[in-house]
């Protein structure tokens, strides 16, 4: 395995915690809030960013340990 290869199996771990980092940016959004036309948005990023923060550390620990112990 060279090394831009493990670069590619460790990015999503690194794209998955800086999307979960904005996620919890809107939960914190949603929590200050005080007007809805401001909560609702919040909240559906939230709920977005926090399925695609899941979705990308899942990819990436799957990929990294998956090569690992073969």
């Amino acid at each position: 395995m060279t090394v831009w290869q493990f670069y590619l199996f460790i990015l999503p771990i690194g794209l998955g915690i800086m999307t979960l980092a904005a996620s919890l940016l809107f939960l914190f959004a949603f929590l200050m809030s005080d007007d809805n036309a401001t909560r609702l948005p919040a909240f559906n990023w939230f709920k977005r960013l926090i399925i695609v923060a899941f979705l990308l550390l899942s990819i990436g620990l799957f990929m990294t340990f998956g090569h690992f112990w073969n």
